[in-house]
């Protein structure tokens, strides 16, 4: 019975390392990073590893020209029937050029805003590319896109967030320093 609180402190040190580290991120960018289109694209589609929460201004993607001119008209919207997706639409005048894409988000689990930018190039005569559409992948390989708040646990292969390996590397630190703290606890009350 003595084992219990220790089992406890492991698992409460388990669920804070978790959240902690818990944002509404890109799963997948439509132009991919790093793009080379040869049409204009007709708007900018993000897929986020948790849904969004419905706050005026708190979710949003921002196009910027190569002079940094906000080339966006109008604010990105969450998809009604997935609120993982944000888009916006780009304009039907835009020009060839490089184009920086600024996204923010307010995670609607956990209430944490994260940020970031991805670009892309909108050139006619140069040879395309998709870029990286995928900017995280699930423990199995898979795209996690699409999912909402069902979606797997995702690894972060790129960015500044520690994903899900750093979550794990964590959280078996914390569990481990707590059965380690519950031992000795354990040893030094069978003393005489």
């Amino acid at each position: 019975m003595k084992l219990l609180p220790v089992l406890a402190a492991a698992l409460l040190g388990l669920a804070i390392v978790v959240s902690a580290a818990a944002h509404a991120e890109p799963v997948t960018v439509k132009p991919g990073d790093g793009a080379v289109l040869n049409e204009r694209p007709t708007g900018i589609t993000f897929e986020m590893s948790q849904e969004m929460a419905r706050e005026t201004g708190a979710n949003d993607i921002d196009v910027f020209d190569a002079d940094g001119n906000e080339v966006t008209a109008v604010a990105a919207v969450i998809d009604n029937a997935n609120r993982t997706r944000l888009t916006v639409p780009l304009p039907a005048d835009l020009l060839p050029g490089v184009y920086t894409v600024q996204w923010k988000t307010l995670s609607s689990e956990d209430g944490d805003p994260a940020n970031g930018a991805v670009a892309f190039t909108y050139d006619p005569s140069a040879a395309p590319a998709a870029g990286k559409e995928v900017l995280r992948e699930d423990l199995l390989g898979g795209n996690t896109g699409g999912g909402g708040a069902s979606a797997a646990p995702v690894i972060d292969v790129g960015g500044d967030s520690p994903g899900l390996t750093g979550m794990l590397v964590a959280a078996v630190g914390v569990g481990m320093f707590a059965l380690g703290a519950g031992g000795t606890f354990l040893l030094v009350q069978k003393r005489p």
